[in-house]
């Protein structure tokens, strides 16, 4: 048993500290290591003072355990816990001791190019406003965009006028360059210090980067990483694919990068049982291109546009989180008229789906939590709430919780399967997890049979009723090329 995983699943909190467990389950205030011990050097710790404070740790992992172990046998949750989050500590110790490669001096030469990039940038920017500023401080660019340059304000914080990201959108679709390179500035400026610089700093002395993967680090299951964050590089962004192609092979290896096709759609499929939905994914349709021409109005002699297709992906899984007319308008860029008609002809197309989210609200508004597909529960608070907002948002995420949730649970199902197969095998090694994609170091020579196997491991992972799961598998030198 882990505690820190227990309580987790019982309470569906991400506070991962000892301390928390020390005061809910036995009314002891633990100090913290960084508190207790601050600025002194670990080698002048007295071993008695250490040894006293680890052992009031360990005192209150075992006091806790019988209170924990009993309220997750009350909850349910005892399966889930013993046949999915215990198996997968090891998993994950492994992965972080493997690590993945980086080509440091690609990282060196690309910060570089940005650098250069957010220099011409800047100088764009100070030409427009007719002078030089701290373009990081709001004070000083608030002045500049409404008073210098009288821009129209969008919206007032505490301290005067937001210059937000949702206020430089705006500022950007009424024609005004300066908003746009000031969006440019953030994205590149952001991506130059969290992942371009900072990469290369932590690697070890074979180039590999060890990122930690949190099994309590998110309140649907999904897991998270940490230092580095690997799961928010962006996926879709030229600067995101660029990044991903300094994730390189070992000599020698290839990377196998193996992803769910659309697994929380089939998620949703499986578990609403909605005719057109399960239809769709058993005839192998383009589940966007049906979508597409329901939510167009479109007879099957006409053609769908990709520019359609787009916007029917984008309900397609906006739909799953709950989107409201609100946030799909301003997501498309669309009025919010438009924006609830395409809500209501998905729910034409797909009436299963609205039947099951009502369901699944009524129940949690009785239980006060939900349940994802292999028992793992969440706390669901603000269901009662009058304030309509707070309401829906919990509404939205009752929901969400159990589609995502199960999706993520699948993964790690997956992921147990494939370790107990790769575990005695010397050419191959589970690197990375990010959501609903795996990525494997092979040999050269076995990663085409490797990749074959896998890929059947991940599609019967779980036995669904309804639909069958499907994965995408590509072979590369870099992350890049296996998405």
């Amino acid at each position: 048993l882990d505690i820190l995983i227990a309580d987790h699943m019982i309470t569906s909190s991400t506070k991962d500290e000892i301390e928390n467990i020390a005061q809910k389950y036995c009314d002891i205030i633990l100090t913290n290591y960084g508190d207790q011990f601050k600025k002194i050097n670990p080698s002048d710790i007295e071993p008695e003072i250490y040894a006293e404070f680890m052992c009031n740790r360990s005192r209150v992992i075992y006091t806790s355990s019988f209170e924990i172990i009993e309220q997750i046998e009350k909850d349910g949750l005892y399966s889930v816990m013993k046949k999915i989050e215990i198996p997968l500590i090891k998993i994950l110790y492994r992965m972080e001791k493997n690590g993945i490669k980086i080509d440091t001096e690609y990282f060196s030469k690309f910060a570089m190019e940005l650098n250069e990039k957010l220099e011409g940038i800047r100088k764009n920017i100070f030409e427009i406003a007719g002078t030089e500023f701290n373009i990081n401080s709001p004070k000083q660019l608030a002045e500049v965009l409404f008073l210098n340059l009288s821009l129209p304000i969008i919206k007032k914080n505490k301290t005067g006028p937001s210059t937000d990201g949702d206020v430089l959108e705006s500022l950007r679709e009424q024609g005004f360059e300066i908003a746009a390179l000031l969006l440019d500035h953030r994205k590149l400026s952001k991506l130059v210090q969290t992942y371009v610089e900072p990469l290369p700093k932590l690697v070890d002395n074979n180039d590999r980067l060890h990122s930690s993967f949190n099994q309590i680090g998110t309140m649907t299951g999904r897991l998270s990483s940490s230092n580095p964050n690997l799961q928010n590089i962006p996926v879709k962004s030229e600067e995101g694919i660029r990044i991903r192609e300094g994730f390189v092979a070992d000599s020698g290896k290839k990377l196998l990068g193996i992803d769910y096709s659309q697994i929380e759609l089939r998620v949703l499929a499986e578990m609403t049982g909605d005719v057109n939905l399960v239809l769709a994914y058993k005839e192998k349709q383009d589940l966007h291109e049906v979508t597409a021409r329901k939510i167009f109005n479109l007879s099957s002699e006409e053609m769908v546009t990709r520019e359609q297709r787009t916007i029917a992906k984008i309900v397609n899984f906006s739909l799953i989180y709950g989107k409201t007319a609100f946030g799909l308008a301003k997501e498309l860029k669309i009025s919010q008229k438009d924006a609830s008609d395409y809500i209501n002809r998905y729910f034409e197309q797909y009436p299963g789906v609205k039947i099951y989210e009502r369901e699944v609200i009524e129940e949690a508004e009785k239980v006060g939590f939900v349940r994802t597909l292999f028992g793992r529960k969440r706390i669901i608070e603000g269901l009662d709430s009058k304030n309509r907002n707070i309401r829906m948002q919990s509404e939205r995420m009752a929901v969400n919780t159990i589609i995502q949730g199960t999706a993520a649970e699948i993964i790690k199902k997956a992921m147990i399967i494939i370790s107990k197969f790769i575990e005695d095998k010397k050419d191959i090694k589970l690197i990375l997890q990010v959501h609903d994609e795996l990525i494997f170091e092979v040999n050269e020579e076995s990663v085409l049979s490797y990749k074959e196997k896998i890929e059947e491991l991940m599609e019967n992972a779980v036995d669904f009723k309804r639909i069958k799961l499907e994965v995408n598998g590509f072979i590369g030198d870099n992350w890049s090329e296996t998405k």
